[in-house]
C-alpha cells in the first residue's frame, strides 16, 4: 500500500484511536454521579433531563427540581414551579429521549450521551485538521493533544453544554472549510445550521458564530462570495436565535432561572488583571499539562525553521504559492481570538471559577492555530519518511494518555468533592427511605445545607427548596416557606441545631433526618 493510500485511510485509524483512548479515559467514570468540580452546574444540567422525563419531554418548559431560583431574588422568593429559563437544552433533551425509550435515569446513560456526541466532535476534529494539512499524522496528533487536554477530559462524558456546543461548532468549521474548498453553498448552509445549535446550545458560542460571519463579509466585500444565497440560511437561523432568546427571557421573568444570565465585568483595571491571573494560576495545568506545552514549542519552533527555509527556498526560484483556505484560517483566526478576548473582558468574573469557560473561548482557536503550525511543517510523501513522526505520535499519546488519567485521579480528590460527595452519601437511598414514611412523591421538601442544589431533590425523586447557606438570616426565609417536610443530613444537624428549634422531629436512617414544622 502507498503512503498516499494509508493517507487516505488514515480516518478509520482516527475513529478507533478516539473511540479506544476514550474509553480508556473515561470509562472508569462512566457511572459517577455529578461531582467534584462544578458539581453544582453538573447536578443542574443532569436534574435538566430528569425534569424532561417527567414534563413528557415538554421542551419548551424545562425544569429542574427547585421551587426557589438563584436569580433573580438569590434563592428567597418561592415560585409555584421547577421551570427555569436556561441555554437551548439539546443534549438534556436527547438524553431524556434515550431515558424515555431505555426506562433508565442513572448517570450513566447522560454520560454515554456525552460520550458519543464528544467521539463526533473528534472526528470532525481530525476531519478538519486533515482538510488543511492533508496528513493523518498530524491530524492524529492534534485529536490527541484535544482529548488529553485536562479539563476538556473531564467534561468528556460529562454534563456540561460546552461539550455538544464545541462539537456542533467543530462540524460547523469543518463544513464551513469545505465550503471554501469546493465553494458549494450546501456546506455553507450545513455550516450555519450547526453554528446556530452550537450559539444555542451555549451562548458563549456567538463569537465562534460571528467570526465565521465576519470572515464572509469580508469575502463579500472582496467580491469573493454571495450575499445573495445566504439570506435564507442566515434568515432562518437569526429568526431560531431570536425566537429563542425571547422565549428564554419570558421564561427567566415568569419562573425565575438557576443560570446566569448576566455580564460578569471586573470592577476596574486592577481587578481584571488579578482575575486573569488568578484564572492563570488556578487552572493552567488543567487547561493543557506540562507535556502539551512542551509538544505546542516544539511545533512552534519546527514550524518557524521550516518557514523561513521554505520562504528562503520559494523566494531564491522566484516561485509563489497560495493555500487560499490555510490563509483563510488564518484571517478566520484572528477574528476569532479577537472575539474571545471581548468575552473575556465580558465574563472575566467568571473565569478563576469556571475552568470550562476555556472550552467555550481560547479552546478552539488554539487548536486552529495548532493546525496551521503543523501545516508548515514538512509533508510526508512515503514511508521512510514516516518512521519518525509515528514513533513520535506513538510516544506523545502513551504519555499524554498517562498524564491525563493522573490529573482525571487528581481533579478527583478529595477538597474538590468534600461537600458534594458528602451529599450524595447521605442522601443515596433517600427516596425509598421517604417512600417507607409514606411521604408522598408530591410532597414540597425543603433541603437545608446540601450541596450542590439539585442533588438531594434528585436522589429523593422529590421537589422543594433549598437553601445551601448556613446564614441564619436566609436559613429563617426558607422556613416561612411553604414546605411539606424538612430535611438535613445528621452531621449538619448537630452543628445547626439551634436554627431549627421550631421543628417537630419525625425520622432519621442514620444519614438524613426529617422534620414537620410545629
Amino acid at each position: 500500500m502507498k503512503y498516499e493510500q494509508l493517507n487516505k485511510k488514515g480516518w478509520v485509524i482516527a475513529l478507533i484511536f478516539i473511540i479506544l483512548s476514550g474509553l480508556i479515559i473515561q470509562w472508569r467514570y462512566m457511572s459517577e454521579f455529578p461531582s467534584y468540580i462544578h458539581a453544582w452546574s453538573q447536578a443542574d444540567r443532569y436534574a435538566l433531563a430528569l425534569g424532561f422525563v417527567n414534563n413528557d419531554l415538554d421542551l419548551l418548559h424545562p425544569e429542574t427540581f427547585i421551587y426557589n431560583k438563584q436569580f433573580p431574588h438569590k434563592w428567597n422568593h418561592p415560585y409555584d414551579n421547577t421551570i427555569t429559563s436556561v441555554d437551548f437544552p439539546i443534549l438534556e433533551y436527547f438524553v431524556a429521549i434515550v431515558m424515555k425509550i431505555t426506562g433508565l435515569t442513572s448517570p450513566f446513560i447522560f454520560r454515554i450521551c456525552s460520550l458519543l456526541v464528544a467521539f463526533i466532535g473528534m472526528f470532525f476534529l481530525y476531519k478538519l485538521t486533515f482538510l488543511i494539512t492533508k496528513d493523518w499524522i498530524r491530524s492524529m496528533l492534534l485529536v490527541a493533544i484535544a482529548m488529553t487536554s485536562p479539563v476538556y477530559a473531564y467534561y468528556f462524558n460529562g454534563f456540561i453544554p460546552s461539550i455538544p456546543a464545541f462539537t456542533f461548532m467543530l462540524i460547523a468549521y469543518y463544513c464551513y472549510f469545505k465550503y471554501l474548498t469546493n465553494n458549494e453553498v450546501k456546506e455553507f448552509n450545513v455550516a450555519i445550521l450547526f453554528c446556530t445549535l452550537s450559539m444555542l446550545t451555549r451562548s458563549s458560542f456567538a463569537v465562534a458564530y460571528i467570526a465565521i460571519l465576519c470572515f464572509e463579509f469580508l469575502r463579500i466585500l472582496k467580491k469573493e462570495s454571495s450575499f445573495i444565497n445566504k439570506i435564507v440560511p442566515l434568515s432562518i437561523s437569526f429568526v431560531l436565535i431570536l425566537s429563542y432568546y425571547f422565549w428564554n427571557r419570558h421564561l427567566a421573568n415568569e419562573n425565575g432561572t438557576l443560570f446566569l444570565g448576566d455580564l460578569m465585568l471586573a470592577d476596574n483595571w486592577e481587578d481584571f488583571v488579578y482575575r486573569i491571573t488568578k484564572a492563570k494560576d488556578n487552572w493552567k495545568l488543567h487547561y493543557f499539562t506540562n507535556r502539551h506545552y512542551w509538544i505546542f514549542a516544539l511545533v512552534i519552533v519546527s514550524a518557524i525553521f521550516c518557514g523561513v527555509f521554505n520562504f528562503i527556498k520559494k523566494k531564491k526560484e522566484n516561485v509563489v504559492e497560495r493555500n487560499n483556505v490555510g490563509i483563510s484560517l488564518w484571517w478566520l483566526c484572528g477574528i476569532l481570538f479577537l472575539g474571545n478576548i471581548c468575552f473575556l473582558i465580558a465574563m472575566v468574573r467568571q473565569f478563576p471559577d469556571h475552568d470550562y469557560y476555556f472550552i467555550d473561548t481560547f479552546f478552539l482557536p488554539i487548536l486552529l492555530l495548532m493546525i496551521l503550525t503543523l501545516n508548515v511543517l514538512p509533508k510526508i510523501v512515503n514511508f521512510k519518511q514516516v518512521v519518525f513522526p509515528m514513533a513520535l505520535l506513538l510516544f506523545f499519546i502513551v504519555f499524554m494518555i498517562k498524564d491525563v488519567n493522573k490529573m482525571q485521579v487528581e481533579r478527583r480528590a478529595w477538597w474538590w468533592g468534600k461537600d458534594s460527595e458528602r451529599t450524595i452519601n447521605n442522601y443515596q437511598g433517600s427516596e425509598q427511605f421517604l417512600d417507607s414514611l409514606n411521604i408522598s412523591k408530591d410532597a414540597k421538601i425543603l433541603a437545608l445545607f446540601a450541596y450542590p442544589q439539585n442533588t438531594p431533590f434528585i436522589l429523593m425523586n422529590r421537589k422543594g427548596f433549598t437553601e445551601m447557606n448556613d446564614r441564619e438570616e436566609n436559613v429563617k426565609i426558607k422556613l416561612d416557606f411553604d414546605y411539606d417536610y424538612l430535611v438535613i443530613e445528621n452531621e449538619l444537624y448537630k452543628e445547626k441545631s439551634e436554627m431549627l428549634t421550631s421543628l417537630q422531629y419525625i425520622a432519621d436512617n442514620g444519614k438524613i433526618m426529617i422534620f414537620f414544622k410545629k
